[in-house]
């Protein structure tokens, strides 16, 4: 019977193993609290929020999703994995998941015009309504230009 047991715990607890997802995880963000790690100002709108994960599980958070491509540029660093946050909502979306939009008449924190969505028809449908350029994250990676000017 205790051989039993112990067989049926060992069991167990590899399920519970397997069940976590392994890997860099999206960082939290205090909104209105947390600070951009490019620009220093305060991280309040989630629907422009970005973040990367280091492999050594250091975060790095950023108030527009330019801003993190402007960081990553001068700050060259062993990414573990880059996300963003659905415009539309959503929670965080890998990069390499999500669907961008270079839109910019839409303003941003720091007026790099750039919104991700969790599916290409949502960008599709948001770029038609509203102007803008669907785009993978490679591409939307070089439409960030450096040095930044904000504002007009």
């Amino acid at each position: 019977m205790m051989r039993r047991m112990v067989a049926i715990a060992l069991m167990l607890a590899g399920l519970v193993a397997c069940a976590r997802p392994s890997g860099p995880r999206p960082p939290d963000i205090v909104y209105g609290k947390d600070p951009c790690a490019n620009c220093g100002m305060l991280i309040n709108d989630p629907r422009f929020a970005a973040a990367y994960v280091t492999r050594n599980g250091q975060a790095r958070l950023f108030d527009d999703i330019g801003c993190m491509i402007d960081y990553q540029r001068g700050h060259p660093e062993d990414v573990a994995a880059f996300y963003v946050r659905d415009f539309e909502g959503g929670g965080w979306i890998e990069t390499d998941r999500a669907t961008f939009v270079h839109a910019p008449d839409v303003p941003t924190p720091m007026g790099y015009g750039l919104l991700a969505f969790a599916t290409r028809d949502r960008a599709e449908a948001f770029a038609r309504d509203h102007g803008g350029q669907v785009m993978d994250w490679a591409t939307a990676r070089q439409t960030v230009r450096s040095p930044h000017r904000h504002g007009p």
